[in-house]
C-alpha cells in the first residue's frame, strides 16, 4: 500500500494491544500455513469508507440501505421498479438488486472479485457491469466488462484480453455498449463503443470516463478532467460535435430517452447531486448538506435521483471480517487503523489511530482498545512486537523526511505505556521489526545518507549496518525462523520485494514488475509473503471514489520461492500494512469509533 503514509512508499502505524476479553472467540495460534496452502489471519489497513449508503432524493431525502457495510454505485432499471447495486455486505464487492423502495434485497454475483458499475439494457433483461474475476498482466488493471441476465445467471465476458474496461452504459435502443477504457487514472482513458456481444469495438474520444447515452443514442455525455476541474461534455457517436456541457461536474447517468442527467457537482466544501436537462441546458442543485454526495442514478421518469453518501453518527468497527480468497484458508481482518503488529500470544494488536497520532492496543476481536502513546497527527507508523520481556517498537517523527530527518524509534510496554527511544541520532530511523526471540532489531535508516538497512540489539546498541547503496531500502520483517528479512527496495528503479539473510548473504528480489510492491510481511510459518502492490492497477474511475495516495493498492501473496502468487483483495481503495497471525477464527466484537474512519 503504497500512498498510506507515502507518496513513493507507504507507511502505516502500528496500534496497540489489551488483555483479551472474555468475549473474544479464537482459535488457538499454532502454525496454518503450508507451503500448499497459506491460512491464519491477516490483520491490514484501508483507506475504503465505512459508512456509505444509498440514499433517494424525489423532493425530500430518505434512506434506502442502512448496512454496516458499504452500499454504492446504484443504478435503476428502465421501469424504475428495481435497483442495481454494489455492496459489501458479505465481505466482497458483489452486485445486489433491490426494489425501489429499498425492499426485496437479493444477491446477483458470488465471485472473490470487485464486481462494479451495474447497467441495465433497456428491455430490463440484461445488466452489464465490471468485473476483476480474471487475472491480467502486470501492471495492467484486471477489470473487464460482463453482461448477466438480471437474475445474475447467464454471465459472459465483452472485453477482449488486452484491455482494461470501466463503467459501461446501454445505449436506448440497446445496440451498443458504452464504456470507458484505460487505465482507470485521471486522464488516461478514453470512450469506446462495441455491440452487445463485444464485437465491434472502436473509440469515439479520447480523454473520458462515465459515459451516459444522450440524444435519443446519438450522443454520449462524459466526464474529462481539463484545466484542473471536471467537466462534462458531450460527443456524438462519430467522434464529431464535441461540446462541453457542465462545468465542475462528473458522474453522469442519463434517464433511458437520454434527456436528463444526473450528475455531481464539484461545489465547495462537500460534492453535491445536480439535475442537468439535455435539451435547455439549465442545471439544478438536487443536495446540499454537509456531506460528500456521490455517484448518481436518475429514474426513467426524471424525478428521483439516488446516491450514496456517508450516513451520520456510524461508529467505524474497530475490526471487520473481509472476503478472501476461496483457495486459501486466510481470514483477512481489516482494521480502523493502520500498521498493525500482533502480540507473541496473537491474542492483541497493536495499530495507530487518529491519523497516525497514536499508537493503541486491542484484543484481535476489537474489543477493550485504548492509547498507550499519543504524538502528533502523521508521526506515528511502523510497529512490532516483541516477548520476553514484552516490548511495542515504533517509528516516530516525520514520515517523509530525508535520510537525515529526525525519527527515531521508540519502545514502549503494551501494559504500562510509558515509551523511551531506542534511537537518538539523526537518520530517518524507522520500519523496525524484532528478531524471532526478540533480541535484536532489523529497522531503517539514514544515518549514512541513504536509507539502508541496519540491525541493533533491542536497547539500541551494537549497530551494523546490513545493506548499502545510493537507493532506498525500508519496510523490512524478520522471518519467524529468522533467518531471512524481507524489504522493499527501489535499488533496480520501482520498490519491489526483497530477501537477504541476516547476515548480508543470499540476497534477492523475491517479486517486482508491474508498478510498486510495498509493505511485505512473512506467514507465521515463514513460508508466505503478503505485501501490497500496484500490478493490479486501478480498479475504479480513480475520480469516481474519495481522493487518496494511491488508490490502486490491492494485497497480495507470495511464496518465498516466488510461486502461488495470489490476489487477496479486489476494490478501488488502497490497502496495506499487513500483519499475518496463526489465527484460524475471529469473531469480531460491536466496539467501534466515530473518528476512526479515516484514521
Amino acid at each position: 500500500m503504497g500512498g498510506i503514509m507515502h507518496r513513493s512508499i507507504s507507511a502505516f502505524a502500528v496500534g496497540l494491544f489489551f488483555a483479551l476479553a472474555p468475549a473474544a472467540r479464537t482459535a488457538a495460534a499454532q502454525p496454518t500455513t503450508s507451503s500448499d496452502q497459506p491460512g491464519g489471519t491477516i490483520a491490514f489497513a484501508s483507506l475504503a469508507p465505512r459508512d456509505w449508503d444509498l440514499h433517494r432524493y424525489d423532493g425530500g431525502e430518505a434512506p434506502l440501505t442502512d448496512h454496516p457495510a458499504l452500499d454504492y454505485n446504484a443504478a435503476f432499471s428502465p421501469d424504475g421498479k428495481s435497483i442495481a447495486f454494489v455492496s459489501q455486505r458479505d465481505g466482497n464487492m458483489e452486485l445486489y438488486v433491490m426494489g425501489a423502495d429499498g425492499s426485496g434485497v437479493r444477491r446477483l454475483t458470488d465471485n472473490f472479485a470487485l464486481d462494479d458499475h451495474p447497467a441495465w439494457s433497456p428491455d430490463g433483461t440484461r445488466i452489464a457491469f465490471v468485473s476483476t474475476r480474471e487475472p491480467a498482466p502486470a501492471g495492467r488493471a484486471w477489470n473487464a466488462i460482463y453482461t448477466m441476465s438480471a437474475d445474475g445467471s447467464n454471465v459472459r465476458r465483452l472485453s477482449g484480453p488486452d484491455a482494461a474496461d470501466y463503467s459501461p452504459a446501454w445505449s436506448p435502443r440497446g445496440d451498443l455498449v458504452a464504456f470507458a477504457s484505460g487505465s482507470g487514472r485521471s486522464g488516461e482513458s478514453g470512450i469506446y463503443v462495441m455491440n452487445p456481444d463485444g464485437s465491434g469495438r472502436r473509440l469515439v474520444v479520447e480523454n473520458g470516463g462515465w459515459p451516459a447515452f444522450i440524444d435519443g443514442g446519438a450522443a454520449i455525455a462524459f466526464h474529462r478532467p481539463r484545466e484542473n476541474r471536471w467537466d462534462v461534455w458531450r460527443v456524438d457517436l462519430d467522434g464529431s460535435g464535441l461540446t462541453r456541457l457542465a462545468q465542475n461536474a462528473s458522474m453522469p447517468r442519463s434517464t433511458p430517452d437520454g434527456r436528463k442527467l444526473a450528475v455531481v457537482l464539484h461545489k465547495s466544501p462537500h460534492k453535491q447531486i445536480g439535475i442537468f436537462d439535455v435539451e435547455s441546458g439549465s442545471l439544478s442543485e438536487v443536495t446540499s448538506d454537509a456531506a460528500d454526495h456521490w455517484n448518481p442514478t436518475i429514474s426513467p421518469d426524471g424525478r428521483t435521483v439516488v446516491y450514496h453518501r456517508r450516513t451520520p453518527d456510524k461508529a467505524t468497527p474497530n475490526v471487520e471480517l473481509w472476503g478472501a480468497p476461496p483457495e486459501t484458508r486466510v481470514n483477512m481482518l481489516r482494521l480502523a487503523g493502520a500498521f498493525p503488529a500482533f502480540s507473541p500470544d496473537h491474542k492483541r494488536l497493536a495499530l495507530t489511530g487518529a491519523g497516525f497520532a497514536r499508537i493503541d492496543v486491542m484484543n484481535v476481536d476489537g474489543s477493550a482498545r485504548r492509547t498507550i502513546f499519543k504524538g502528533s497527527s502523521r508521526t506515528l507508523f511502523s510497529t512490532t512486537w516483541s516477548h520476553e520481556p514484552e516490548q511495542i517498537a515504533f517509528g516516530y517523527g516525520v514520515v517523509f523526511g530525508q535520510p537525515g530527518a529526525g525519527v527515531n524509534i521508540m519502545a514502549a510496554s503494551p501494559d504500562e505505556g510509558e515509551a523511551k527511544p531506542i534511537t537518538s541520532d539523526a537518520g530517518n530511523n524507522g520500519f523496525p521489526s524484532f528478531s524471532p526471540d526478540g533480541k535484536q532489531l532489523v529497522f531503517r535508516s539514514g544515518r549514512d545518507g541513504d536509507k539502508n538497512l541496519y540491525i541493533m540489539d533491542r536497547d539500541g546498541q551494537n549497530v551494523r549496518r546490513l545493506t548499502e547503496g545510493k537507493w532506498t531500502d525500508t519496510m523490512c520483517d524478520w522471518s519467524p525462523k529468522g533467518d531471512w528479512i524481507t524489504f522493499a527496495s527501489n535499488r533496480d528503479g520501482e520498490f519491489d520485494v526483497w530477501l537477504i539473510r541476516p547476515d548480508g548473504s543470499g540476497l534477492r528480489k523475491l517479486i517486482g514488475g508491474g508498478g510498486r510492491h510495498n509493505h511485505p510481511h512473512f506467514s507465521p510459518d515463514a513460508q508466505w509473503i503478503v505485501f501490497t502492490s500496484q500490478r493490479a492497477g486501478y480498479s475504479a474511475e480513480e475520480v469516481s471514489l474519495p481522493s487518496q495516495p494511491q488508490p490502486y493498492g490491492d494485497l497480495f501473496l507470495v511464496r518465498v520461492d516466488g510461486t502461488g502468487l495470489t490476489r487477496l483483495t479486489h476494490n478501488g481503495f488502497e490497502e496495506g500494512t499487513p500483519a499475518w497471525s496463526p489465527l484460524t477464527e475471529i469473531t469480531p466484537s460491536a466496539e467501534g469509533d466515530k473518528g476512526e474512519g479515516n484514521y
